[in-house]
C-alpha cells in the first residue's frame, strides 16, 4: 500500500501523515523519555545510597551509645565498690594492731555494712526478705520444706536474701517454705 493509498479516504482538512514523519515525531519523545527514566533511576539510586549510609551511622551511634552506657555502669559501681575497699582495708590494719578491741572490729563491720546498703539504694538494688510472706517463685528459692501449723507455702525462714534491679532479679533469696503436717 502507498501513502496515496492511505490517503486516499481522507477529507482535505486531515493531515497527511506519512510513516516516515510519525517515526520521526516519537523518537524526540522517546529519548525524552528514556532521559527522564535515566534521571530517575539516577536519583532512586542516590537516595538508596543516602539511606544506606543513615541505616549505617544510626548502626554505628547505637553501639557507641551501649557502649558509653557501659562505661558509665561499671564506672558507677566501681567507684562505690572502692568506698567499701578502703573501708576494708582500713580494717584489715586495724585489726592488726594490738590495741584493736571486739567492740571497734563489730562497729566497722556496722559501718561498713550500712555503707554498703546506702550504695545499694543509690543502685536501686532491692533486698528481698521474705519472711512470713507466701512462696514467690519470681523471686524465692525453696531449698527446702517445714512442716508446720501455718497456712501452707509461706515462707518460715530466709537463708539467704535476694537481691533485685527495679527491672529484673539479681538473686533470689533461698527459702524455706512451709507444708501442711502429715
Amino acid at each position: 500500500m502507498s501513502d496515496n493509498d492511505i490517503n486516499k479516504g481522507k477529507t482535505n482538512d486531515e493531515p497527511n501523515v506519512s510513516k516516515i514523519d510519525a517515526e520521526k515525531s516519537t523518537e524526540p519523545d522517546l529519548k525524552s523519555n528514556s532521559s527522564k527514566q535515566e534521571d530517575e533511576i539516577s536519583d532512586l539510586k542516590d537516595s538508596l545510597l543516602r539511606a544506606q549510609a543513615e541505616i549505617d551511622n544510626i548502626r554505628k551511634r547505637s553501639i557507641k551509645e551501649v557502649q558509653n552506657a557501659y562505661v558509665q555502669s561499671v564506672e558507677q559501681l566501681s567507684s562505690n565498690l572502692l568506698i567499701i575497699i578502703d573501708s576494708l582495708e582500713a580494717a584489715s590494719l586495724l585489726a592488726k594492731e594490738k590495741k584493736c578491741s571486739l567492740e571497734d572490729m563489730i562497729e566497722g563491720n556496722n559501718l561498713l555494712l550500712k555503707s554498703t546498703k546506702e550504695m545499694f539504694d543509690r543502685l536501686s538494688i532491692t533486698e528481698i526478705n521474705p519472711t512470713d510472706e507466701d512462696f514467690d517463685p519470681e523471686f524465692h528459692q525453696a531449698i527446702s520444706t517445714e512442716e508446720s501449723d501455718i497456712e501452707e507455702n509461706k515462707v518460715l525462714k530466709v537463708i539467704q536474701k535476694g537481691f533485685k534491679l527495679p527491672n529484673k532479679l539479681l538473686r533470689p533469696a533461698l527459702v524455706v517454705v512451709s507444708k501442711k503436717k502429715s
